[in-house]
């Protein structure tokens, strides 16, 4: 039996270390969403193996949030709004992108920074305006309130910005010769040689438009349309003492979506990472 070599040993304790320090709340959230509340303060101290694992587990806390909180319908709420915003960023990001990276104009790299700027401003100060706005549009209390203001994202404008700039202009260039307008280049050129970026705005602006509270929670107020943050932290908190089974379970049942989108775009999300600054 070989011994690892001291360097391969600490590089395993340290991934080890790493994994439990964020596998074991997570493991923990599932965990408690399948006992009852008295189970959970009773597995809480002293911590031991049944704090992580469910011994008896039970189905009543999901049972509940689908039957009587209204939970399915607030995911297909949170799906519908983060599909909205994904796709409506896709395609206004990467025609913005475009056009500041392959168009010149005067005042281009102005138009940018001011573009940038507003990504320094707290949501907190934009709740107010974002509503008023909505109101005058005639969409408060519906998804669409809640998913066009992501739309028109600066973060993702800046991500697909940087990459579009990495793109040779000379495969711009070649295709100019064959006859290729704008419209072409963008879709037969550049598209095809920034998928990592892509996956990974896809990535990002679902979990940023999936994990919203503030202003869904503003936007909507009929139960009907709510979305799944602002279900779950309704459902687990009631007149008198919150029922943290349920607000586990919310939890646990939020983060499935999420960690199935990772799955299929990690390899894109780990290369964009991987790559950042390279060209």
């Amino acid at each position: 039996m070989k011994i690892p070599k001291p360097k391969y040993l600490w590089t395993t304790l340290i991934l080890l270390t790493v994994l439990a320090v964020f596998a074991l709340p997570y493991l923990w959230i599932v965990s408690s969403g399948f006992k009852y509340q008295t189970a959970i303060f009773k597995d809480m101290a002293p911590v031991s193996w049944t704090t992580f694992l469910p011994i008896g587990a039970v189905m009543d806390n999901f049972e509940q949030l689908f039957t009587e909180k209204g939970v399915g319908r607030a995911l297909a709420n949170s799906l519908v709004v983060a599909a909205i915003d994904v796709i409506g960023a896709l395609i206004v990001c990467t025609l913005a992108a475009y056009a500041l990276t392959r168009i010149r104009f005067r005042g281009r790299g102005v138009v940018f920074a001011l573009i940038l700027a507003t990504f320094m401003l707290p949501v907190e100060a934009m709740v107010v305006p974002l509503y008023r706005v909505v109101s005058g549009l005639g969409i408060q209390d519906t998804l669409w309130a809640v998913a066009l203001p992501g739309v028109a994202s600066v973060f993702g404008l800046f991500l697909l910005r940087q990459t579009f700039d990495q793109v040779p202009t000379e495969l711009d260039e070649a295709a100019r010769i064959d006859g290729a307008g704008h419209i072409r280049v963008f879709w037969s050129v550049i598209l095809p040689n920034v998928r990592t970026a892509l996956a990974t705005l896809i990535l990002i602006k679902f979990l940023f438009s999936w994990n919203a509270f503030l202003w869904p929670l503003v936007a909507i107020q009929t139960q009907e349309n709510q979305v799944i943050q602002v279900a779950v932290a309704h459902s687990a908190a009631p007149d008198y003492l919150p029922n943290w089974g349920l607000t586990f379970a919310g939890t646990a049942v939020a983060t499935v979506p999420l960690l199935i989108l990772f799955l299929f775009l990690q390899r894109y999300f780990v290369r964009g990472l991987a790559t950042t600054g390279l060209k």
